[in-house]
């Protein structure tokens, strides 16, 4: 049988008269004046060639797989199709591919010739043309919405964020896992273990459980704290941000300090052997320390760690230049700061100094709201609360610790991140326990909590401390 198909869009018919009957009549005396005799007519009219989803071309396709057609004649390729990529397809993989030849009468284009085969070469390279350019239009598109402000739309939203008519709205119930991720996080909690919190409280985002990668990504996502990203550049969005950019930086101080041990390691962020990784800068240039190997750890007696400029293995940072302040042995100089912080006194400090108490009073609250939030999120867990009911209180939450925070930043002077005095004391009095643990992470938490940062000299270093 051979098959006729012939199609025109309701403007084409209007507009130049290239009707469907005008097609047909030219069709069929094409195949008399070939010698063709079964036809059968397939006619699409008033579908666009836009695509592939017509229902006669659909009939025909099928027909075309069961063996019923060992010819498709069209009066042009357009006909067929506007796509030269579908154009291609339909060809090669559906024509060609169940013995069926193809011809486009006014072009002349017939696979059953020499002349045709090497059209279909010809075919390909725009089909791939337009394809590239299809692809082009789409990374504009994209980049033109970023610049913008808005968030492309394509693929999974992510977590902590619904996407209604083309914008970002935060939702509540996963921007609160979000924060906690965070303050985990920062607080010295790492990756693995938060994955693991998470799960084992049946807390699992919209496409299912949590994963080392998917946690990764997150607390490297500038969208948290209103940035739109299209290829390299991240643009200021329109959206709502989840963090403050404080919570955020502090979380990619992290990041970066414990990139070199990863290397090192072969661990992730998160999983970072060096307790003073990402306290330490160097006094010389202002880059970071860093820990590093040499050796073979196999073999203990030829097996450093140290701590070391990271400008001596990256000049890049410091424009070319390579710093030249000395290394530290790993064991000496967390030894050194470890005696430090057994050193701290705070005999000056007299309970009347501490008379004000309305820090640690909103600070006290604080932490009740996050409890509050952390229950609610177990309720939900556990099916007793709703989703609307979790988002309705949470926002309530979130409401009465913003008004918190913004109070207790009114009272702070620019140290408003640092440790009460009774605080510090406490910490520096229990550290010996602390390490007594070899926990790394509750050794990691007591450092970040007292100190700063810690600059290295060529003849001193010198401990910034979080509290006055």
């Amino acid at each position: 049988m051979i098959a006729l198909y012939t199609r025109v869009s309701t403007s084409e018919q209007v507009n130049s008269g290239f009707s469907l009957d005008e097609q047909a009549d030219r069709l069929q005396n094409y195949c008399k004046a070939m010698g063709w005799k079964h036809t059968k007519l397939y006619t699409d009219g008033g579908f666009s060639g836009a695509n592939t989803d017509r229902p006669a071309l659909q009939k025909l396709i099928k027909d075309v797989k069961a063996h019923r057609v060992e010819k498709v004649i069209v009066y042009k390729l357009d006909r067929l199709s506007r796509s030269q990529r579908d154009t291609l397809s339909l060809i090669e993989d559906v024509f060609l591919a169940n013995s069926c030849d193809f011809v486009s009468m006014s072009e002349n284009f017939d696979t059953a010739t020499p002349l045709g085969r090497a059209m279909i070469g010809i075919l390909a390279v725009f089909a791939q043309l337009e394809r590239e350019q299809i692809k082009e239009r789409m990374i504009m598109g994209k980049e033109a919405r970023a610049k913008m402000g808005k968030y492309h739309g394509s693929g999974n939203h992510p977590i902590g964020y619904d996407y209604i008519n083309g914008e970002l709205v935060i939702n509540d119930a996963e921007a609160a896992q979000i924060r906690q991720v965070f303050e985990w996080f920062v607080g010295g909690v790492s990756v693995p273990k938060i994955v693991k919190r998470l799960n084992d409280a049946g807390l699992y985002h919209r496409y299912g459980r949590w994963q080392e990668s998917v946690l990764r990504h997150i607390l490297k996502n500038k969208i948290y704290i209103g940035y739109i990203r299209s290829k390299d550049t991240w643009y200021k969005g329109t959206h709502e941000s989840i963090l403050s950019e404080e919570l955020f930086n502090k979380a990619q101080d992290i990041i970066e300090a414990t990139h070199a041990e990863s290397i090192n390691y072969g661990r992730r962020y998160g999983q970072a052997t060096s307790l003073l990784g990402g306290l330490i800068y160097c006094a010389e240039c202002g880059n970071r320390f860093a820990k590093k190997t040499s050796g073979n750890r196999n073999n203990p007696g030829r097996y450093w760690e140290y701590y070391t400029c990271n400008t001596r293995r990256h000049p890049a940072l410091a424009k070319g230049r390579t710093c030249d302040n000395p290394s530290w042995q790993l064991d000496e100089l967390e030894s050194l700061v470890f005696n430090e912080i057994k050193k701290l006194r705070f005999e000056k400090y007299t309970p009347n100094q501490a008379a004000d108490n309305r820090p640690d009073m909103l600070s006290k609250k604080l932490s009740d709201v996050e409890q509050k939030i952390s229950r609610l999120i177990d309720l939900y867990a556990d099916g007793t609360l709703s989703h609307k009911q979790l988002e309705a209180k949470i926002k309530s939450l979130n409401e009465q610790k913003t008004r918190l925070a913004d109070e207790l930043n009114e009272l702070n002077d620019a140290s408003a991140q640092e440790l009460s005095h009774k605080a510090a004391v406490g910490l520096s009095k229990g550290f010996q326990a602390v390490l007594n643990t070899n926990d790394y992470d509750k050794i990691r938490a007591v450092l970040t909590a007292l100190i700063d940062r810690i600059e290295i000299g060529r003849e001193d270093i010198t401990i910034f401390w979080n509290f006055s």
